[in-house]
């Protein structure tokens, strides 16, 4: 109760009260004290708006709210215990982070993999190549959420691909003339060199290292690449950076 009702106090710091003057009421105390309503509330700018019967209003400079109606307008419920006389205001539960780990990193990037994998045997034996490169663009990046920051190995006449189409383009050909379709070459094996390093900042990631591409003569390229990832809506882990290039030479 404690926690919930330091929550409560720290909206309401932060909250713009207007005082306007409108009214006065004489109450029958043994001290004579003005009541003044006509107070405006604002929270961010807008007019928080009460019931007639649930106004607030000033008594010896000190404004007060209606508890029950000013709480649910920042999201809280209230609760009353009549035996008690205890107004119980309640925090709306926060969000469950469900932080990304190693383990799914390590399983996207071998997902990865495989996909560049099935694209390319696909292509070398007639198969709809197309259709798994669709479906690696679509499991594994986050097109679906809107952009995502795309550096092509081998791209320089549009070296940033920030659409799914443009994507599909690099990997197997299509919108953008200088692509010839990287994922059509004859790859046979993918590894993610097990010394990159991932920073993990709950239902996001980073991870920076080497893959390792090896090709139908069994010579192995190396490129270095640079992955954002997230934790999309339904749970799954999505690409939203991939940023990827070869190693610096003189």
């Amino acid at each position: 109760m404690r926690n919930r009702k330091s929550n409560a106090r720290g909206f309401i710091a932060g909250l713009m009260v207007a005082v306007m003057l409108s009214g006065t009421i004489v109450l029958a105390n043994p001290v004579t004290r003005e009541l003044f309503f006509g107070v405006t509330v604002t929270l961010n700018g807008e007019n928080v708006e009460f019931d007639d019967d649930s106004q607030p209003f000033i008594i010896e400079g000190r404004t007060f709210l209606p508890v029950g109606a000013f709480s649910r307008t920042l999201g809280f419920e209230v609760e009353w215990d009549s035996e008690t006389s205890t107004v119980d205001i309640v925090a709306p539960a926060l969000a469950v982070i469900n932080p990304i780990t190693p383990a799914e990193i390590a399983a996207l990037q071998t997902a990865w993999g495989d996909g560049l994998v099935a694209i390319s045997t696909a292509y070398a034996e007639g198969e709809d190549y197309a259709a798994i490169a669709q479906a690696v663009l679509d499991n594994l990046y986050g097109f679906v959420d809107g952009i995502v920051l795309f550096k092509p190995t081998i791209a320089s006449e549009v070296p940033f691909r920030f659409t799914e189409a443009d994507a599909a383009s690099y990997f197997i050909g299509g919108n953008i003339s200088e692509d010839s379709g990287f994922a059509l070459l004859p790859w046979t094996a993918v590894r993610f060199c097990e010394n990159g390093m991932y920073i993990i900042n709950g239902e996001t990631a980073l991870w920076m290292g080497s893959v390792y591409l090896t090709d139908g003569n069994g010579e192995v390229i190396r490129v270095e690449k640079t992955l954002g990832l997230y934790r999309d809506a339904s749970g799954n882990v999505r690409i939203q950076l991939h940023h990827s290039s070869v190693p610096f030479t003189e």
